[in-house]
């Protein structure tokens, strides 16, 4: 009987494990073959390599035709894995869509366009640098271009005050207190989604996880966070106060909700840093009399906030690495991207002195200076916009445009631009692409070096 049930336990193992079990047994078979043959080969002393046929070499040969052989069958076997498990995702449209991907990814190397144009949007627009192109929504049609030129996509919306944030992989667009938002890659819609409540702010990262901000009937602020398959929202934040900004780490394992209340006649900014993974978990820290604004992760592991009057670099369990104080001075602009920080302050005490300065991913001080009334930035009427690329700091100032070190914050090249300049969106260190209304220009700082 005992046998018998061996026998029956036997006969129902699956087909596929069967086979792979038979491939372990005549691997581990030829194995010891093979070796056994080798260690004779070795054994015969010398050598005649005039011989016509050397065991040595022989046997070398089989090692080589084996490990061809076991590499074919272990391809077979992660290609029939990898099919099984993602079946469901092998459409005609996917396929489709990949071929494209991969047709526009052989020309990231072709030289880039110095301009690029689009359509005009008959009220507002927005932009956003995506796979070395440009994405351009406008309140009547989104446009991705390749930095070439190519247009890759051109779908008509009806925003009102029409917004886009980018990743790597993905982008969303939206209009401002409007009730939709919708996902993207280069070249076709990805999501859509109708909302109950108006959406004000966005973030995105580049495996498709994405945040979006609006409001419900209970809560001031809601914080809508949608993981890869975006068929409903994975984690829901939820604060009575009005949130002030949110942003994803760049490989979707962290969100960032900075929010301010008013408590007994104090603001309080509450700094929460939700960590998605197996279990989605939340941490947070709590900060009187301070006003959080500008928010950013400067690394995957770091997230810097500008508050008031002091800058916070946190980690993802919300612990504060760096906390730096303004000194008598308060916040009037700034900028957190290309994994640094810069500052515009005010003395409080001589409101007429403004200071400029730059910080590192983790918050340690690169460089400062005194915006004095001869500094080119104060001379053309001060800071307008400012965003990093590398180690450049691009400003522009009403129709001028600086390139700074960061690191000492000298002035490397400026160049005029347009006054209807509506974004700056650097493409490294170098060169930049300033967005205009009607088109793009890429400039070099080399080109306009002093």
């Amino acid at each position: 009987m005992k046998r018998k049930n061996d026998n029956n336990k036997k006969d129902r193992i699956p087909p596929f494990k069967r086979a792979v079990r038979f491939l372990r047994h005549r691997t581990y078979t030829a194995l010891h073959r093979l070796d056994r043959s080798t260690e004779e080969a070795f054994s015969e002393e010398p050598i005649d390599f005039s011989a016509p046929s050397v065991p040595y070499y022989e046997n070398l040969a089989s090692r080589m035709n084996f490990a061809r052989v076991v590499l074919y069958m272990a391809l077979l076997v992660f290609v029939i894995v990898t099919v099984i498990s993602n079946h469901r995702l092998i459409t005609y449209e996917n396929l489709y869509y990949l071929a494209k991907d991969i047709s526009a990814s052989t020309q990231t190397a072709h030289a880039e366009a110095d301009r690029l144009n689009y359509p005009i949007s008959s009220g507002s627009a927005d932009f956003a640098q995506y796979r070395g192109g440009l994405v351009s929504v406008g309140t009547d049609v989104v446009t991705v271009m390749s930095g070439a030129g190519r247009k890759t996509l051109s779908i008509n919306v009806d925003y009102a005050d029409p917004q886009v944030r980018a990743s790597d992989k993905y982008f969303l667009t939206f209009g401002r207190g409007e009730t939709s938002f919708a996902l993207y890659n280069a070249f076709v819609q990805v999501h859509k989604e109708i909302t109950e409540f108006p959406v004000y702010d966005a973030a995105v990262a580049d495996n498709g996880t994405f945040a979006v901000l609006t409001r419900s009937r209970t809560h001031t602020s809601e914080v809508l966070l949608y993981e890869e398959d975006m068929d409903k929202p994975a984690f829901i934040c939820r604060r009575v106060g009005y949130v002030t900004g949110i942003a994803l780490a760049p490989d979707g394992s962290c969100l960032s909700v900075v929010s301010i209340e008013d408590k007994d006649g104090v603001f309080q900014t509450m700094i929460s840093l939700v960590r998605i993974g197996s279990y989605i978990t939340e941490e947070s820290v709590v900060f009187e009399g301070a006003v959080g604004s500008l928010c950013g992760f400067t690394t995957n592991d770091r997230f810097a906030v500008l508050l008031s009057d002091r800058l916070l670099v946190l980690k993802q369990d919300a612990t504060i690495t760096s906390e730096i104080s303004f000194e008598g001075r308060t916040l009037v602009q700034g900028t957190i991207s290309g994994g640094h920080v810069a500052v515009i302050s005010r003395d409080d005490g001589d409101l007429s002195t403004e200071y400029l300065t730059t910080y590192d991913h983790n918050g340690r001080k690169l460089a400062e200076i005194v915006l004095d009334a001869q500094h080119p930035l104060c001379l053309a009427g001060g800071a307008d916009d400012m965003v990093f690329g590398g180690d450049t700091l691009y400003i522009r100032a009403g129709d001028t445009l600086l390139w700074m070190d960061s690191n000492r914050l000298s002035v490397i090249a400026e160049a005029i631009v347009s006054r209807d300049t509506v974004e700056l969106l650097p493409i490294d260190g170098d060169a930049v692409r300033v967005c205009t209304p009607v088109y793009a220009d890429r400039l070099s700082g080399k080109k306009h070096a002093e």
